[in-house]
């Protein structure tokens, strides 16, 4: 084998990995886009649901805080839950805080 012979082999090789390298990467992104589409789709239909459920008198942007507060309490583990308990315990129990606090949230 000369090294022209050895030449076109890489050659060749490097073609034949740049077709699988770039089959590869649009295989990537018609998956992303895909699941974006999807996504897309689903924040649609939940507008829907929100709109609907808004039309029947139903406090959409209540009920969609108390569950994210729901979610997020049950993300975080005992320890967690524990030691912001005790946060909150001595924040609320502190006159300086409360009255800066009915301060912050008063509507004047």
């Amino acid at each position: 084998m000369n090294d022209l012979d050895t030449q076109e082999m890489t050659n060749e090789f490097l073609v034949n990995r740049d077709k699988e390298e770039t089959e590869l990467t649009l295989q990537f992104a018609k998956a992303l886009l895909s699941i974006d589409l999807e996504i897309k789709d689903l924040k649609n239909d939940q507008k829907e649901i929100k709109n609907d459920a808004k039309a029947n008198g139903v406090t959409v942007q209540k009920v969609t805080k108390a569950l994210n507060i729901l979610k997020a309490s049950m993300k975080s583990n005992d320890a967690e839950k524990t030691e912001l308990e005790m946060f909150e315990d001595v924040l609320a129990n502190d006159v300086d805080i409360k009255t800066m606090i009915s301060e912050l949230v008063r509507k004047d």
